[in-house]
């Protein structure tokens, strides 16, 4: 292991909060200058609140309940040669590239679970309830969803044997494009084109958060947008317009339903 990978690996939490805050700060910032959608100036702010409180309770959450983190079921995996790439042997070059498009793909494939499956539904229908679509869209799920989605990552890792360099790596571009593709920032339209054809851009995704639900089942990519386009889940522009499009779930409009105290119940309510 070479000294850089050490020391990434050694600082990872450290890395991993700076890069997370640092984005967070970036795009609230190039929301409110380069808006795509236009917001009434304070008519969110709660909204917004409510959205960081939910990652507040979700990273304390994770961290007492699952306290073993990706890359150290990574590392110990690649101690013990446990999972395929460990025993292929991949050079470490080709472990990074699979890993990163491998778990791309399963998330892709939890997220299209999340919305085909009632009960993962009821979990994950609190993400589509935030009637706005901004940076902090990208942080608001429940508990339930986060800790569900590490353990089959902690999964994923015992079977299929990452670097932990790798899944560092593919952690810190999750949130990142978590965060890009929910803001609400307008990029220039050639521009868009030309990213969309690799990853997924925000008005790729915002189209998955509409109210209308031949557009909610689209576009579930988190990274890369062509897993939409090879499992024929893309959808290129949204029937509205994203101007007037409207964003959330019909039955979830009222204040009082939005609150964290109302959506971290929400599982249990009936449909």
């Amino acid at each position: 292991m070479s000294y850089l990978e050490q020391l990434i690996i050694e600082q990872q939490s450290l890395l991993r909060m700076v890069i997370f805050i640092t984005l967070l700060m970036l795009f609230l910032s190039l929301e409110r200058y380069w808006p795509r959608r236009k917001v009434a100036a304070g008519s969110d702010k709660k909204r917004r609140l409510y959205n960081l409180g939910l990652l507040t309770i979700n990273i304390i959450a994770v961290r007492i309940l699952i306290p073993l983190a990706l890359f150290q079921a990574a590392m110990f995996a690649n101690s013990n040669n446990i999972g395929l790439f460990n025993l292929l042997g991949l050079p470490l070059w080709v472990n990074l590239l699979f890993s990163i498009l491998l778990f791309d793909l399963l998330i892709y494939l939890q997220h299209v679970a999340f919305h085909k499956f009632a009960i993962l539904w009821r979990i994950h229908r609190i993400h589509h309830t935030d009637l706005q679509f901004d940076v902090t869209t990208g942080v608001r799920f429940h508990p339930f969803e986060i800790l569900l989605s590490m353990l089959y990552k902690l999964l994923a890792v015992v079977l299929f044997g990452p670097a932990a360099i790798a899944i560092i790596l593919y952690e810190v571009l999750l949130n990142a494009f978590a965060l890009f593709t929910h803001s609400n920032l307008g990029l220039p339209a050639r521009l868009e084109v030309l990213i969309r054809r690799i990853v997924v851009t925000p008005d790729m995704h915002r189209v998955h958060h509409s109210v209308i639900k031949v557009e909610t089942d689209s576009n579930y990519g988190n990274i890369f947008s062509f897993w939409d386009k090879l499992f024929l889940t893309y959808r290129s522009q949204p029937e509205q317009g994203h101007e007037n499009m409207q964003i959330g779930l019909l039955e979830y409009r009222l204040p009082e339903q939005l609150k964290i105290a109302g959506l971290l119940v929400l599982p249990f309510k009936k449909e």
